[in-house]
């Protein structure tokens, strides 16, 4: 009910993201974290996709090793930071 509720109030944006006007979110690949793809603190090209990550130390991670997070589903995986 809730998520039904947001989109029809919100369009599918988060109540955050309404209220202080930020972007379109996508997911740290490292972290999991939400990231305004705006705001992000870095990004990175991989495959022909862009990655947005919330802190650089997870871009780090993900340029030194993309496959591992690439592989995996967002948010899958034990490293956090």
């Amino acid at each position: 009910m809730a998520g039904r509720l947001k989109r029809l109030l919100f369009g599918g944006r988060s109540a955050a993201q309404e209220l202080n006007g930020s972007g379109k979110m996508a997911k740290d690949p490292v972290c999991g974290m939400e990231v305004d793809e705006k705001k992000a603190a870095a990004t990175s090209q991989y495959k022909g996709k862009t990655y947005y990550f919330c802190a650089l130390g997870c871009k780090k991670a993900f340029d030194e090793n993309p496959e591992k997070y690439w592989r995996e589903a967002p948010g899958m995986h034990s490293s956090k930071h």
